[in-house]
């Protein structure tokens, strides 16, 4: 039977207890052990972090606070109580009670998560309704209003496709929150957000936190995040804690070898001034290449560009301008609905372009960008590549790697040898047996290098990276990174790379274009555009961007506008090809 906060056990004071715990699963009549040993404490309105790549354990470790088990997967030892029931000790009907009742999860995906088909204000009330609770019109009402989302009234008619990203996750929690739970388990909640739209959504989490005095189980690989929320962190790997501590102290002080090749796999380390030169500064980066730096004719030159999806649409993509270079990194960052994955789409040819002019002009290869791919020319096609964002979806999960790689050798080369297939797996630090594997058999990271050799197979100039590092793991993301610095230094690539993670792209990128409204308001070298002067949304940005290591969140005003764009127009140029759209205070 599940309990109340004020029936947790007063000799304790935790309403999460997690002792030795061991869980293995099953292949053929071997048992694998997932997690091994694993035990925290977690009191009334505190959170506790759990962090670590991709197979550490420890999404697996926060669904056993649901009593969620994988197919095939069992408790070798230990337990794991919440609200003092041990959870997997439970009878079906208190398990039901014990899953959006005691404890909630609010996944990652909020899209996916919420029923497409299905009104919002729909779902709230089921939330409420399979707990026993009052579900009238004004309780799901409240319940919008408690997450902060304004006009509860039009909210709740809504489907989840009318909502943004930030709006799908508000609902989420408030479904999670509808039985007011005493446990809330966060499995990378913030992770497809954009900054600004983050740290609101953590402000949200953390003021509910303290008001219900739930208990938070946050896991994610976003160190930031983490520091900003947690007052502990669990650092995982290969199931097992290999560091626990006050958040402010791991941080200052890390003990553990893995726990220090974390926090130096963190991209940028901080936001801070850049150097005076104005160049941005790439951890562990050699010197600038002159080639990649000195003047030359761009490789993308797009004037006044105008994309909508149907007329009856506002453009996604309004009066945009910008080049791209040879060797040349140019980063475009924004919101969700900044419209930079549809620029992204549009230079890929997946969407036309409304107006304006779009073209591209390589080594030995021109053509009009404006075109959808089924209209360019085969070298067109060969030139401009695009590496997708999720490479979970974008890969056929019933071809081998081999054969994925291997379809672009032959439509762009003529041929698809296995010895040519090994050697551009090779390339993206591969062996050339992972050939006969399957996506499913692949790391999240190496997905990804085999999105990456795809793209490469075609022979590009320019590569498209698409929120390319967004579901990884902070050590695996800086591998990728500086795979693809390495392949663009090498093979003398161009480069257009969509982020919202700001320090991933002063890493990288050796111009920023920022995009808020469809418009791009800020654009100039990346050392200049993070040292300022900005346009007002660049600094929220950057105010907004959670630093590993600071332990309190930014004040943030995400549904506020404080600007709108001038009314004469025009730009301000400030020099060394750093430039800002003209604004007026709103």
């Amino acid at each position: 039977m599940t309990t109340t906060v004020d029936d947790v056990p007063t000799t304790t004071g935790f309403v999460v207890r997690v002792n030795d715990l061991a869980i293995s699963y099953t292949a053929g009549r071997t048992d694998v052990p997932v997690v091994r040993g694993v035990s925290f404490d977690i009191r009334p309105g505190r959170a506790l972090g759990l962090v670590g790549e991709s197979g550490s354990g420890k999404s697996t470790v926060a669904r056993a606070l649901l009593a969620h088990l994988r197919r095939g997967s069992r408790i070798v030892a230990g337990s794991v109580e919440v609200a003092g029931d041990d959870v997997f000790a439970l009878s079906p009907v208190d398990t039901r009670a014990l899953r959006g009742g005691t404890a909630a999860l609010v996944a990652q995906n909020a899209g996916q998560a919420l029923t497409p088909s299905m009104r919002v204000g729909r779902q709230l009330r089921e939330a409420l309704e399979s707990h026993g609770l009052p579900s009238g019109d004004d309780r799901v009402q409240e319940l919008v209003r408690r997450v902060r989302l304004p006009d509860p009234e039009s909210i709740v008619l809504r489907y989840p496709h009318q909502l943004s990203g930030g709006q799908q996750q508000r609902i989420a929690i408030a479904m999670a929150i509808a039985a007011r739970p005493q446990v809330l388990v966060l499995d990378e909640p913030t992770t497809a957000l954009d900054v600004v739209t983050q740290a609101a959504v953590l402000e949200l989490i953390r003021d509910l936190a303290v008001e219900l005095e739930m208990a938070i189980l946050l896991v994610s690989h976003d160190l930031g995040v983490v520091s900003s929320m947690a007052d502990e962190i669990a650092v995982m790997r290969d199931g097992v804690v290999v560091e626990h501590r006050p958040t402010a102290d791991l941080f200052a002080t890390p003990e553990h070898a893995y726990t220090r090749e974390l926090l130096a796999a963190i991209p940028g380390a901080a936001l801070a001034p850049a150097p005076a030169d104005g160049f941005a500064e790439s951890a562990g980066s050699a010197e600038p290449d002159p080639a990649a730096v000195a003047p030359a004719p761009p490789v993308v030159q797009a004037d006044g560009l105008v994309i909508r999806y149907a007329r009856h649409l506002p453009a996604a993509v309004q009066d945009v301008s910008f080049t791209i270079a040879p060797r040349e990194t140019l980063a475009v960052v924004g919101e969700s609905g900044s419209g930079k994955s549809t620029l992204a789409t549009a230079l890929a040819g997946l969407i036309p372009t409304e107006s304006g002019t779009f073209r591209f002009a390589g080594d030995g290869v021109s053509g009009d960008l404006a075109e959808p791919v089924s209209g360019r020319s085969l070298d067109l096609r060969r030139a401009v590549q695009l590496v997708f964002q999720n490479a979970d979806t974008s890969l056929n999960p019933r071809r081998t790697v081999g054969a994925a790689i291997a379809r672009p050798l032959k439509l762009f080369t003529g041929t698809a040898s296995a010895e040519r297939v090994g050697e551009i797996l090779t390339e993206v630090g591969l062996s050339p047996s992972f050939a006969a594997r399957l996506p499913a058999q692949l790391s999240g990271g190496q997905r990804q290098r085999v999105g990456i050799a795809r793209a490469l197979a075609a022979g590009p100039q320019l590569v498209i990276a698409d929120e390319i590092t967004t579901a990884l793991d902070v050590r695996v993301q800086a591998e990728i990174l500086q795979l693809l610095a390495d392949l663009q230094r090498d093979k003398g690539l161009s480069c257009l790379f969509i982020s919202h993670d700001l320090a991933v792209v002063r890493g990288v990128a050796d111009r920023v274009a920022v995009m808020t409204g469809g418009r791009i308001v800020e654009i100039g070298p990346t050392g200049r555009v993070f040292a300022g002067p900005n346009h007002p949304y660049t600094r929220q940005l950057l105010d907004a961007t959670l630093e590993p290591g600071t332990t309190e969140l930014p004040d943030v005003q995400d549904a506020v506008a404080t600007w709108r764009d001038a009314a004469g127009g025009g730009w301000r140029d400030l020099g060394d090809g750093h430039s800002i759209r003209n604004w007026e205070d709103a």
